[in-house]
């Protein structure tokens, strides 16, 4: 062990500078090759350690503890490392291969998880399976392992079964973030994915979000559209909307009254304000004692002409680099209508949700502390800096 830990502080201490992108290329291969050849190892040694009952003989009810206290191992993780090592002892063809490493560490998992799934049947053609999956790559070694399964046990659960188990939790937290979580059944699961993977166009050079930050934000641009353009049913005579309350102050941009969605969750002033800056307005006058004085008429901050007017010129979202269309986009005030702006062409441009809500978060950094640019002013977002055209027709792209 000594050894294995010597030859990683030598890698680790490399400079990688000017590494040759060939040398780093086969250093990733051999890395691969390396944590292939420990995780096998490890569940042997596993397998071992429980077999000469160690958990017991160091104070552990069990090797799930031990790794949890000892390797500070998640209990999730622990728990899967455990049933790995006990599937590898009893098929030693995989392990053979594995850590002769003709097959991948995705290979051996997916011929596990075979083996979990059909013991008896997977033990008399596991030799066979290796030698099919050894050329393959993980994703066809999964696509054969499916067959294979079903050939011998039945689809992975029968119709029945996945209509039962299909549903969906949604959970809320105390900072109002919420949690998706559930059970699809394959045909809404292929149906989510390929809508989501349709709103996912390459980002954008300045778009640093995670894979993880970007399905979240499409999921949310395809429930606002549905919001938007379906044909839903309507609720005290409006179709349902996500409603906001909150008092002069909060569109102002100042914290500390109301700002908050209808069932009560306390949002940011830069949320409100995005949120805002693109919705029908209703106003609601209250006495001292909460009582409603008066109920206006409910107004559109952005009419109708003025949206299409707005599309027409953009055609797409404004900001630097992106060209979300039109149907992604809300339609922004370049100075927020609750600060005096003018609902009115110059005033307005398109920006798709992700680089909206971005618009309205620099402009409360800024009001909390002002970021000056070179010229002494407030830096401006990134589609006033590219010279947008302030009226009339004309492309907002960027000049060659």
């Amino acid at each position: 062990m000594s050894g294995l830990r010597s030859a990683l502080d030598e890698w680790t201490t490399q400079d990688l500078a000017e590494a040759h992108v060939d040398q780093l290329a086969e250093d990733l291969v051999e890395l691969e090759s390396a944590a292939s050849a420990i995780e096998v190892e490890r569940a042997r040694r596993l397998t071992r350690y429980a077999e000469r009952a160690g958990p017991a003989t160091h104070g552990y009810p069990s090797l799930t503890a031990f790794l949890i206290d000892r390797c500070r191992t998640a209990g999730g993780r622990a728990r899967r490392l455990v049933a790995l090592a006990h599937t590898v002892s009893r098929c030693p063809r995989v392990r053979e291969a594995w850590v002769d490493q003709r097959i991948s560490i995705d290979q051996a998992h997916r011929l596990l998880e075979a083996s979990d799934s059909a013991p008896g049947p997977f033990a008399g053609v596991e030799g066979k399976l290796v030698e099919i999956v050894e050329p393959l790559t993980a994703g066809d070694t999964r696509h054969v392992l499916q067959y294979w399964r079903q050939s011998v046990v039945g689809p992975m659960e029968n119709p029945d079964e996945q209509e039962n188990l299909r549903g969906l939790d949604l959970s809320q937290t105390i900072g109002g973030m919420g949690r998706i979580d559930g059970w699809l059944t394959p045909s809404a699961f292929q149906a989510m994915r390929a809508t989501i993977g349709a709103l996912l166009p390459p980002p954008a050079p300045n778009d640093h979000r995670t894979a993880r930050q970007r399905r979240h934000d499409a999921l949310e641009d395809l429930a606002r559209d549905f919001l938007d353009h379906a044909d839903t049913p309507t609720v005290g005579g409006e179709k349902p909307h996500l409603n906001l309350v909150c008092d002069l102050d909060a569109l102002k941009g100042i914290a500390g009254g109301h700002h908050e969605f209808q069932g009560g969750e306390v949002i940011s002033i830069a949320t409100l304000r995005r949120m805002s800056c693109d919705s029908s307005v209703c106003r609601i006058v209250f006495g001292p004692s909460s009582e409603v004085i008066d109920v206006g008429r409910r107004t559109r901050t952005i009419p109708t002409g003025l949206r299409r007017a707005v599309i027409a010129r953009d055609r797409h979202c404004t900001y630097r680099g992106c060209d979300r269309p039109a149907r992604w986009c809300d339609v922004h005030h370049r100075t927020h209508w609750a600060d005096g702006g003018t609902t009115q062409l110059d005033n307005c441009v398109l920006l798709c949700r992700f680089h909206h809500t971005l618009v309205h978060r620099k402009e409360a950094a800024q009001r909390a502390q002002p970021e000056r640019g070179e010229n002494g002013h407030e830096d401006a977002p990134a589609f006033e800096r590219r010279g947008f055209p302030r009226s009339g027709a004309g492309s907002n792209r960027p000049p060659p």
